[in-house]
């Protein structure tokens, strides 16, 4: 690679982990690579071994990832889906080892940012985001700019409780919506079922349009829109952007809409990320 002083956003999702080089507000490289769901910190040391053979080129690091991140300190909030640990010093420890400078964040605050700033978001003063992928989150943007949060807990989307007493989540509570909604819970509903080899990914691609999968998609989306219509219920916010592998699957979303409407009379407007699945990088190229 020719080019000098790039900025590389990384995404760690519960999935995939995402590296990309920009140069200044262009994507030049992308390397995806699998996630380490057993145990979160060993993804830095993955993320490490793919920048070595460019330091040269790295002016600055900006990471989003899924969990909580605390002054660079990154700890789990889902045990389930990226394993249990705690403040393990994540810009640290890449930063020691790259020698360049790094910060991170939440990676549904990132995506909303992302979307602010070149993305679905730039024509709203507020929006909020949620992504539906291995797991559930979302982000608030109030006066074109993302809600401050304490330990990246405000704005946790997939944590609400919509059923009292419900399924347990790897959060430790009962009945959140991620325990309904994700792709983690959807492969567990096809687990239980004669669809057992099919996993959630598979059965949006290849089995979308029929009856038993869209009973699961149906299902799982009513959990979406009831959260869709608290948060405008409780905030006001009637625009929301949809993200993640999941959420922008065409069946998927167009359920959410669906059944949006059907439990609420409130003009909400639903859309797609307009970055897709880069949104979350873009969000850090918008922070450095």
């Amino acid at each position: 690679m020719n080019y000098k002083n790039l900025f590389v956003g990384v995404d760690i999702g519960g999935t995939k982990i995402s590296i990309v080089f920009f140069k200044r507000n262009k994507i030049i490289k992308k390397i995806k690579l699998k996630t380490n769901s057993l145990f979160g910190p060993k993804n830095a040391e993955i993320i490490i071994e793919n920048l070595l053979d460019y330091k040269k080129n790295i002016k600055r690091i900006g990471i989003a990832t899924t969990g909580i991140i605390e002054n660079g300190k990154w700890s789990v909030l889902n045990k389930k889906i990226i394993g249990n640990f705690k403040n393990f010093p994540l810009t640290e420890h890449i930063k020691k080892k790259i020698n360049k400078p790094v910060f991170a964040f939440g990676d549904t605050e990132a995506a909303a940012l992302g979307e602010l700033k070149f993305g679905a978001g730039k024509k709203f003063s507020d929006f909020f985001y949620i992504t539906i992928s291995t797991g559930v989150g979302g982000s608030m943007v109030i006066n074109k700019k993302p809600f401050k949060k304490i330990a990246n807990l405000v704005g946790a989307f997939g944590h609400m409780v919509i059923k009292q007493n419900g399924k347990l989540c790897g959060c430790g509570r009962r009945g959140c919506i991620e325990a309904y909604a994700s792709g983690n819970a959807i492969d567990k509903i096809l687990k239980k079922t004669n669809k057992k080899n099919i996993s959630t990914k598979n059965m949006l691609i290849n089995y979308k349009d029929t009856k038993w999968s869209m009973k699961i998609i149906s299902e799982a989306t009513t959990y979406i829109a009831e959260g869709i219509v608290n948060v405008n219920t409780l905030t006001g916010i009637r625009n929301f952007i949809i993200g993640g592998s999941i959420g922008l699957s065409h069946n998927f979303f167009r359920e959410i809409i669906k059944n949006t409407k059907k439990i609420t009379k409130q003009n909400i407007l639903i859309i797609k990320a307009g970055l897709k699945n880069d949104s979350e990088v873009f969000g850090c190229l918008a922070k450095s």
